[in-house]
């Protein structure tokens, strides 16, 4: 921090160090728990009461079956997920899904506390908090079970213990306390170690100190270790081999692989190479979109202020901010291009709200001094016009996007999953490609034990990992796995997994992940899955119809309105679409325009966004007149 100098330019006496702000009182307390209380009444009432698209299917099952989730694990989640399901409320999901609620409710109380440590103020702290709490996307992430909620609460109080041993460096409480949230962090989502550079700029700061009391290092790093021993859970719970296991952990090299996220490639976000790419402005601009115009304001303003009263906390924050924000996204290889580019990317954004959220009540104190200095003093009535101005924003943002976030009647993934195997013929073999398939079906099995006779094959694990086959043997014993692997993979090709179960009927949902079946197997359209059949063995057109008229009146279809944009739920309400439109594309090389139109406008009933759908009727319809 630079000296003060007079206006002569002569250093002037330093001025003495500000007396520190009261410990935590009981009006802190309760209003830090006003504030999280409030914030927890939004997220419950909105909160889904199912399963939802994304992650949460694979979430949930490890939590209420015990089981192992997809890399690195989240034994830490899980094993709290499982505590919630003993709630005496609502379906098992929904506590489930309370846990993200506590999380990021907690998450706002904690910011309010260290927001009245920087600034002594809890009017501007309650501002904060209440803005963070409402931003859609903070909001929107809190309903559902995700390691992101977790996440946000650890880095939270990490964030504050920091705070106050820079208050106090001598002390090891407050240290010790953000270490132990850094290792638990790390036994939820490893994304926290994007603190760490900020973390290490403060350490070396107070070098002399922790140089001076060795035992405060080694407390810090038994907090580390202790944090760490959720992970303890994966081995224990792999060895009972639940429904859900993945990695099937059994040695020191497959728990390390499972942890590092080997089978994603540790060292990308995506392992598919037709969702990476993109700019880095396109994200960076993301990240930005992503704050709400009053929090964008205030966390500027008060970065000013820091800058100017308190450095170490402007370039505390600054790294922090620049390397899980910016340097993050730089190297981040999603491309927002893709239908769910920013659907998949916008968790990631959550850690630099949390990080900078403190900074927007310095920027609330700091606009009331201006504003104050202007209006001849009036501070108060200042502050007052201001926490009204902020409040009224935040209701303005809660007012406008409570329809598109609330996800409390939210039922498309479960209902897609349960149409999927209400579709199959017994002892069916179901290949899926996608998360959005393999997740919800597999809850539906594990949790809800839904057609369990029926094989769930997620294509890209097999072919991508080498444990994934021994968890197939293990729940089906029938299922026939060829040695035949194509180069670079595990798993074998589609044509001879197809080839030794011929037996059985094998149904897919997605796109294939190879094209070996080309030239003796082709899809037949069968409702919301594509049968796998010979190419000695035709399917006609009267097939196609009696199949559709038999399936559809099962299913309940999602209505466009019920679907969240920018979601995986559009690309499943096109699902329930496409066998329609198919229908209508065999009309129309039958050369049959009027009944292809029929068929048309059903898929656009279904799917109003349904591009090939609409061409197609226009063509037909074009056609019309000349037939």
């Amino acid at each position: 921090m630079t000296r003060p100098r007079s206006r002569r330019g002569v250093p002037a006496v330093p001025p003495a160090r500000a007396p520190l702000p009261p410990a935590l009182d009981a009006a802190t307390v309760g209003l830090a728990a006003a504030v999280a209380v409030m914030a927890a009444t939004l997220y419950v009432l909105t909160a889904a009461r199912d399963i939802v698209v994304g992650d949460t299917a694979d979430l949930v099952t490890a939590a209420l079956t015990l089981g192992v989730a997809h890399a690195p694990g989240y034994p830490l989640l899980t094993m709290l997920g499982h505590a919630f399901s003993w709630l005496p409320v609502g379906p098992a999901a929904f506590r489930v899904n309370l846990v993200a609620c506590a999380c990021d409710a907690a998450a706002v109380g904690v910011t309010f506390v260290t927001a009245t440590r920087l600034t002594t103020d809890r009017i501007a702290a309650c501002v904060a908090a209440l803005l963070l709490a409402t931003s859609p996307l903070f909001w929107r992430w809190s309903l559902a079970d995700e390691a992101f909620p977790l996440n946000n609460l650890l880095a939270s109080v990490a964030l504050y213990g920091l705070v106050r041993w820079q208050e106090q460096p001598d002390r090891s409480t407050f240290l010790v306390v953000a270490a132990l949230a850094t290792g638990l962090g790390l036994s939820n989502h490893l994304t926290i170690v994007l603190l760490g550079p900020a973390i290490l700029f403060l350490l070396w700061r107070e070098r002399r100190v922790l140089i001076a009391h060795p035992r405060m290092v080694a407390l810090c790093a038994g907090a580390v270790l202790l944090g760490l021993l959720p992970y303890l859970y994966i081995p224990l719970a792999a060895a009972k081999d639940p429904f859900l296991n993945t990695g099937r952990v059994s040695s020191l090299a497959t728990f390390t692989s499972l942890v590092t996220r080997a089978d994603y490639g540790s060292a990308q976000l995506v392992a598919e190479a037709a969702n990476a790419g993109g700019t880095v402005g396109s994200r960076w601009l993301a990240l930005g979109r992503s704050f709400t115009p009053v929090e964008g304001l205030l966390i500027v303003l008060g970065a000013i202020r820091v800058f100017r009263d308190r450095r170490w906390y402007f370039w505390f924050t600054a790294l922090a901010f620049g390397v899980a924000g910016p340097a993050f996204l730089a190297y981040a290889n999603l491309d927002l291009g893709q239908v769910y580019g920013l659907f998949v990317l916008e968790r990631f954004f959550l850690l630099s709200h949390v990080v900078l959220s403190p900074l927007a009540a310095v920027g609330l104190v700091f606009a009331a001094d201006l504003l104050a200095a202007r209006l001849r003093g009036r501070l108060r009535l200042v502050r007052v016009a201001l926490l009204l101005l902020a409040v009224a924003a935040a209701g303005v943002v809660v007012a406008a996007n409570y329809r598109a976030i609330d996800q409390h009647d939210n039922h498309v993934a479960r209902t897609y999953a349960e149409d999927i195997l209400a579709t199959l013929e017994p002892h069916a073999i179901l290949l899926g490609s996608g998360d959005d398939v393999v997740f919800p079906v597999t809850y539906v099995q594990a949790v809800e034990h839904v057609r369990l006779d029926v094989t769930t094959v997620w294509l890209s694990a097999l072919r991508g990992t080498a444990w994934y086959a021994g968890q197939l043997r293990a729940r089906d014993p029938d299922l026939v796995l060829p040695s035949d692997r194509a180069p670079g993979s595990y798993g074998p090709a589609m044509k001879a997994l197809v080839d030794a179960n011929r037996s059985r009927p094998i149904a897919l949902v997605g796109p294939p992940i190879d094209q070996s079946l080309k030239g003796s197997y082709y899809g037949a359209p069968r409702g919301l899955v594509t049968q796998i059949e010979s190419v000695s063995t035709p399917t006609y057109l009267d097939t196609l119809v009696r199949a559709y008229d038999e399936l559809m009146p099962r299913y309940r279809v999602p209505s466009a309105s019920q679907v969240k944009p920018g979601t995986f739920e559009p690309g499943i309400l096109r699902r329930y679409a496409i066998p329609a439109h198919v229908v209508g594309v065999e009309y129309e090389r039958a050369h049959d325009p009027a009944s292809a139109a029929v068929w048309y406008r059903r898929a656009l009933e279904i799917d109003p966004g349904f591009g090939d759908a609409r061409d197609g009727l226009a063509r037909v319809t074009a056609q019309a007149p000349r037939e």
